[in-house]
């Protein structure tokens, strides 16, 4: 049988644990707090990031370095795997995908298969555990390619923020508007895209089952349902809230497949402690 190794990166919500389970490379972006950069998962947990939030600090996140990634890679190669698929979030939101692609250019690297999700968070955390699935099922590379194409084309993920605080403080969000969102009492919902370009507001209401109302609409829209969909909550310390999600996406799905997870740090870092995202994909 051949040997496959599944990379993935810490944009996919999969956390150490979930990696040593299912025997997946898990690359770590940075979080940058005060000028300083941490290892996420390694160096700062999530539960520290959210301590960082409540004292007021405005945390970045930045992509793994050329030369990190120029070090595990040239350690995969001495390790004569058959091939390597690396599944990165969207090219668009981070330039994680292009230092991927460059290393394996200068390493001469063949066997290497860089996945453009277009996607962010949990639907690639799914992708990557299908995909070792399928590896170890004795699945060719194209078979798996071909399973992740579909699985990314679709996808649909939201984003609904508790505050705009963090947004505020991250220049995501002018402080007019904000304000103005303050002022009125109406809460945003993002969406990602589904070319994964960009994150861009969805829709504005007052009260947070209105918010869950306009995702339910729009995955009702795209035939969402419990015999095709798994639905992804993730969270940033706001379990709670994302329990009540789930509780509705079963109502009103049919007792769809649901998992909850912590929110991956480069979303927690924009959208501030809280917030909640809500994403589809496909069961394949």
């Amino acid at each position: 049988m051949a040997n496959y190794l599944i990379v993935t990166d810490t944009t996919s919500a999969m956390n150490l644990e979930i990696a040593e389970k299912h025997g997946i490379e898990l690359v770590p972006l940075s979080v940058v707090i005060s000028g300083k950069e941490f290892k996420d998962l390694i160096d700062i947990s999530n539960e520290v990031l959210y301590e960082k939030l409540r004292d007021g600090l405005v945390p970045t996140t930045s992509q793994p370095s050329t030369g990190y990634i120029m070090e595990k890679m040239e350690k995969w190669k001495e390790e004569n795997y058959d091939a390597i698929i690396i599944l990165t979030c969207s090219s668009d939101l981070s330039g994680t995908n292009a230092n991927f692609h460059m290393v394996k250019e200068q390493l001469g690297m063949d066997n290497v298969y860089v996945v453009d999700t277009r996607s962010v968070g949990a639907p690639i955390l799914d992708g990557a555990i299908r995909a070792k699935e399928m590896a170890d099922e004795g699945a060719s590379v194209q078979d798996i390619l071909l399973m992740l194409d579909k699985k990314y084309q679709n996808q649909f993920s939201f984003l609904f923020p508790e505050t705009l605080t963090q947004l505020k403080k991250g220049g995501r969000i002018s402080p007019i508007a904000a304000n103005m969102a303050s002022l009125l009492k109406i809460k945003p919902l993002l969406y990602l895209k589904e070319d994964g370009s960009v994150v861009d507001k969805f829709g504005f209401a007052r009260t947070e089952g209105k918010i869950v109302q306009l995702i339910i609409d729009k995955f009702k829209d795209l035939n969402v349902n419990s015999l095709t969909n798994k639905i992804y909550i993730s969270h940033a310390d706001n379990l709670r809230g994302a329990q009540k999600v789930e509780q509705l996406c079963k109502a009103l799905f049919d007792n769809i497949d649901c998992e909850i997870v912590e929110l991956p740090s480069v979303l927690t870092c924009h959208g501030g402690l809280g917030c909640i995202a809500v994403q589809s994909t496909l069961k394949i």
